[in-house]
């Protein structure tokens, strides 16, 4: 007991000895987090840490304490949860600390009716350099928070606290006072980054250990520790024993039953806790959880739905298996139609996955089936679902096989697909109580079945038949078959034909919020830009459908990865990045499993071209092969074609021997596709014999492919083929003598590929070129001004190619490159950026050309420029 002024301090002396070297080894080793200091909460007066055990907080209070003492102000740091002398309040200890560090000499002087409090805030007062208080372990009398709150509120900006509390929920006086920032859980668990960085494992090993615990930093250092994998860290003793006496041992019995019950649920809320349990106090707990214990956490979207760790939610499920035993599938049924009544159908598959009984899970309705399957586009969840239903109960509810036979097709698994309706059809027309589709469900999968397997044809005529006959009764069906027919109308390049498809299933869609439609019909879009070549608008249709509501990219799985395997084309045109290889290979997974032919292609060649750019060869082809295997297995004529013929121009470009020369190509009999997919076919294979016959110095018979290519080219609207297809045309002719007119050739390119986007598509066709004609290098290396200044005057003598801007144009050269880029669909802001002025400059310009072409708009004067022959 502390009796004397002398012993007093001696004894602070003493504590603040200990708590030094207390400090200093609290911080050996340990991540120092700018974001949990005052660098990053330069405003606040007071840093209060508030989390369960196990978060860090003593570590995070000694750091705050060395950073003030590196930066050179007075610190005082105390653990009160250590030793210190009986009979002195834990007020009077910290104010005899602060006493001893600013006034040490005043510290054995006892002033009558002055208590050490009030001695301490005066020194605080009236004290020059910067001081920072740490205190960690601060208990909740009302002692204590008096004080630290009357530090906040009557001290200079000089002095600062940092504050850990050493129960759960305490401190809620000093918490709500404007100038005091509160750090929890969220904020105290680490990041990717930081997890990875504090173990000393493979990074792999960190990231799996991260996505269990959530950067739960005792969690993450018990795991890192173990060998065991990251699914089953749960069951290590010392995470148990954690569990049990430092987080469900704080917390009353009534409110440990609530959180152990909340893990249970899919979606915790108090409704949906209230329901499944038959209570009505669940509100209050939940709530009570979050704000005193900090064990639950309000979602970000949905204030009322909590959110728990994911470590803590399986240890706690293992706990409610226990408590509850045979009772769990009862529990899972009412879960099950909970989320039923809310028409959260996924939710309801999910929570039949995990009861391991589809016994009642089968009898979802049709409604319910088939919305997952057509108007959520829920594939991938689907596939694990069907996995535990066995064949020949899938009879027993149509809805069932239909549905299965829907996730067969998007999954490239076409002959199992029709297998089954042929069986479903067979079974209803011997059933006695005759056909039971009187929705269409059947045909319409059947219809939208063929477009899957590249049967474009027979799917449209479907699809188009299917409209007239069921589209009246089933408007969710309709929404589903005109996407199909839009993206049909991509695939084959009918661009017209597009826009009218979209406009119709966007009405319908919308009318039945048919997510998955809007999901197609944005890949449609993006697909048709993709083939056009143009690269800015699919990199800006990419970002409309991200940012879409309607489009539910962050919340289909399915419909995210169709959007992100296209992406990976744009990502790859772009001449100044690569995309990381966890990039390509979540678009490869993708495009590989569920992907159809336009999509694997775009995707398996933009992957190829990206390996071989980082110099691995063998991946490529590797890659490639694999493609080409998987079309065969899945008859998917067209696919095999196209990979067929890149990878010969894969082969011809990097110099590797093959023997697919000595393959046949396909003659016009094979191209039995729809009419714009066959002239695409005939345009590449008329490249592909012109980069052979220029290869060997055939030069004639170079130059009348490479024209045969362009002009098949320019047919389907494929702007990168026909600058391929250019740039062949102009090294053959310059072989011949004609380098002017293959100057023009490249110059014109070059133009287009910069209106484009398609940078990478240029360099590629350059590359591949100089390997396959070493003699044209001269011609390829010339840099874009020369070749412009070169040019130029061979564009004077073209009667047929679009003239140049004279003086007596009503417009400028500059403002006829602002007005091209303007006909692309760029913004001031883009057209600023590409030709490397201020959006001021784009602006000015325009309002020349609506000046100089008597245009009301921009379109106006596009159209107008357009008929000048100015663009």
């Amino acid at each position: 007991m502390i009796t004397t002024p002398d012993a007093n301090a001696n004894d602070v002396a003493e504590f603040l000895k200990r708590m030094s070297i207390r400090q200093k080894r609290l911080i050996r080793g340990c991540l120092k987090r700018d974001r949990l200091d005052f660098a990053e909460h330069s405003g606040a007066k007071c840093l209060l840490f508030r989390a369960p055990r196990g978060f860090g907080k003593s570590v995070q209070v000694a750091l705050c304490a060395q950073t003030a003492i590196d930066r050179g102000e007075d610190c005082i740091y105390l653990d009160l949860s250590s030793f210190w002398q009986e009979g002195a309040s834990e007020a009077d200890l910290i104010a005899s600390a602060i006493v001893a560090v600013l006034a040490p000499q005043e510290l054995p002087a006892k002033t009558p009716g002055r208590s050490l409090k009030t001695v301490a805030l005066h020194h605080l007062l009236g004290h020059q350099k910067p001081v920072t208080i740490c205190l960690d372990g601060v208990t909740d009398s009302t002692t204590i928070q008096r004080f630290l709150k009357t530090i906040t509120l009557e001290t200079p900006e000089t002095t600062r606290l940092v504050v850990s509390q050493r129960f759960p929920g305490t401190l809620l006086s000093l918490s709500v006072l404007s100038d005091v920032v509160t750090i929890g859980p969220a904020e105290l668990n680490f990041t990717r980054d930081e997890t990875c960085s504090i173990l000393p494992l493979e990074t792999d090993r960190a990231e799996k250990i991260f996505n269990m615990t959530q950067g739960w930093p005792l969690l993450c250092a018990l795991a890192g520790k173990s060998n065991t994998s990251s699914e089953a860290i749960i069951h290590l003793p010392e995470i148990q024993a954690y569990f049990e006496t430092d987080v469900l041992a704080q917390i009353a019995e009534p409110l440990r039953d609530c959180l152990i019950n909340a893990s249970w649920l899919e979606e915790i809320t108090a409704e949906a806790s209230d329901y499944v349990f038959k209570i009505d106090d669940s509100g209050h707990k939940l709530a009570e959880l979050a704000s005193r214990h900090g064990l639950l956490t309000s979602s970000a979207d949905k204030p009322s739905r909590y959110e728990m760790n994911r470590a803590l939610q399986e240890y706690l499920r293992n706990r409610f298996i226990e408590k509850y035993g045979p009772r769990r599938s009862y529990f899972l049924k009412r879960i099950a139609f909970w989320h039923w009544r809310r028409k959260e159908y996924r939710v309801v598959v999910e929570v039949g996955l995990r009861a391991h009984d589809h016994s009642w899970a089968q009898r979802l309705t049709d409604q319910a089936l088939l919305d997952l399957a057509l108007r959520q586009g829920e594939i991938e969840a689907l596939t694990t679902w069907f996995t535990g239903i066995s064949r020949n109960k899938l009879f027993q509810t149509p809805s069932l096989a239909i549905g299965y036979a829907w996730v067969l097709y998007f999954s490239q698994r076409a002959g199992e697909a029709q297998d089954l309706l042929d069986r479903l059809k067979a079974f209803w027309d011997t059933a006695s109580t005759g056909h039971e589709d009187p929705n269409g469900w059947a045909e319409l999968v059947r219809a939208i079945g063929f477009a899957t397997h590249d049967e474009m044809k027979q799917s449209d005529e479907r699809c188009a038949e299917w409209i007239d006959t069921y589209g009246v009764v089933n408007p969710v069906g309709r929404a589903a078959a005109q996407t199909c027919r839009a993206f049909i109308a991509a695939s084959d390049r009918q661009f017209a034909a597009l826009s009218d498809h979209i406009a119709s299933a966007t009405v319908v869609s919308g009318a039945v919020r048919q997510r998955y439609a809007f999901g197609w019909l944005a890949g449609a879009q993006i697909l048709a830009l993709l083939l056009m070549g143009d690269i800015h608008g699919a990199r800006r249709e990419t970002r409309r459908a991200q940012e879409n509501e309607d489009v539910a990219y962050d919340r289909t799985p399915f419909v995210k990865g169709m959007i992100a395997s296209l992406e990976l084309q744009i990502q790859a045109e772009d001449g100044a990045i690569t995309p990381s290889e966890s990039t390509v290979q979540e678009a490869l997974n993708f495009a590989l499993h569920f992907g159809v032919t336009d999509v694997v292609w775009s995707t398996v060649r933009s992957a190829a071209e990206i390996y071989i750019r980082q110099g691995d060869k063998s991946r490529a082809f590797l890659l490639l092969e694999r493609c080409r295997l998987m079309a065969k297995e899945r008859g998917l004529k067209r696919l095999d074609m196209l990979v067929r013929l890149g990878t010969e121009v894969f082969a011809m470009g990097t110099r590797t021997k093959t023997a697919l020369r000595e393959e046949p190509l396909p003659s016009d009999d094979d191209l039995q596709f729809l009419p714009n997919q066959n002239r695409a076919l005939q345009a590449e294979i008329a490249l592909l014999q012109a980069s052979r016959f220029l290869q060997d110095r055939k030069l004639g018979l170079a130059e009348r492919h490479a024209r045969k290519a362009i002009s098949d080219f320019t047919a389907v609207r494929d702007e990168i083929g026909g600058m391929r297809a250019q740039y062949t045309l102009a090294a053959t002719l310059y072989l011949m003598g004609a380098e002017k007119q293959a100057l023009k050739r490249i110059a014109d390119a070059n133009q287009k590929a910069e209106q484009l986007g398609s940078a990478r598509s240029l360099l590629n066709r350059r590359h591949f070129l100089r390997a396959i004609c070493p003699e044209t290098r001269a011609l390829l290396d010339q840099t874009v001004p020369e070749i412009s200044k070169i040019a130029k005057p061979a564009n004077e003598g073209q009667g047929d190619q679009r003239p140049t801007v004279d003086s007596a144009a009503p417009i400028s050269q500059k403002q006829v490159g602002v007005l091209q880029n303007a006909a692309l669909g760029l913004s001031n802001k883009e057209i600023a950026a590409r030709l490397h002025v201020t959006e001021d400059t784009v602006k000015w310009h325009f309002r020349k050309i609506m000046q100089g072409l008597k245009a009301g708009n921009r379109t106006e004067a596009v159209l107008i420029a357009r008929s000048l022959g100015l663009i």
